[in-house]
């Protein structure tokens, strides 16, 4: 017996390109693959999609991922932008745990998804320009206080 009769995995391809979850086809496939333990499982359950939730009042905060080039960063993120953004997707995911905590941010968000390159510009900048570019293609006109017009970025 060979361990190819033991095991099947589909071999890794490329590097995960966040921006590609923008396609329906490439996020589906994004949630389908990505493997979850339990330790993943738990942070995707207890703190991860909590607070992305807006149905219950809590002091929601913003969430930092950090790892080294080639541990899943942007895998990660496709799934979790991707589920925030399709409910369809649920049933896409490997973990029945995973998928029932995510019903709480499923399809309740509009995402923009950017990457930022080197560049002097600020990032209060490039975040506001993506922003105003993409809410535009919504049909929403707003355009942000220019930063010295304002006191407080809160």
């Amino acid at each position: 017996m060979k361990y190819g009769d033991l095991i099947h995995f589909d071999p890794i391809e490329s590097v995960v390109q966040l921006r590609d979850a923008d396609k329906a086809s490439a996020a589906r496939h994004f949630v389908s693959t990505y493997v979850i333990s339990e330790e993943m499982a738990e942070r995707l359950t207890q703190l991860i999609f909590p607070q992305m939730q807006c149905e219950q009042p809590i002091d929601n905060k913003g969430i930092l991922i950090v790892g080294n080039y080639g541990t899943g960063k942007s895998h990660l993120m496709s799934v979790v932008s991707s589920l925030a953004e399709d409910a369809s997707l649920l049933t896409a995911l490997t973990h029945p745990g995973v998928a029932d905590s995510a019903k709480q941010i499923a399809g309740r968000f509009k995402v923009l998804r950017t990457e930022i390159g080197a560049t002097t510009k600020s990032l209060r900048d490039i975040l506001i320009d993506k922003l105003e570019e993409n809410l535009e293609k919504l049909g929403v006109a707003y355009v942000f206080p220019e930063a010295n017009t304002i006191t407080n970025h809160k």
